[in-house]
């Protein structure tokens, strides 16, 4: 008898966490970064190309963890 109770229980346990899961969508535009900048290959490297490339890079990184910080606010409860 015992038995039969958690093995009910289980199931509806697993049940409610697959629906949990199927009711959480993440868009996909979330899912995708900005590419990470690629240095254009001038021998000649200026502080100005250096300054830019820099803030590419974190202009690509600010996007990420932006785009991370809206998956967290949906997956979290």
């Amino acid at each position: 008898m015992m038995g039969k109770i958690v093995t009910a229980a289980c199931f509806v346990f697993i049940l409610g966490l697959v629906v949990s899961c199927a009711t959480t969508s993440i868009p996909p535009a979330l899912l995708v970064c900005r590419d990470e900048p690629v240095y254009g290959g001038r021998s000649n490297v200026t502080t100005a190309d250096v300054v830019e490339f820099a803030d590419q890079l974190a202009v690509a990184g600010a996007d990420c963890r932006a785009r991370l910080k809206a998956v967290k606010k949906i997956v979290s409860p």
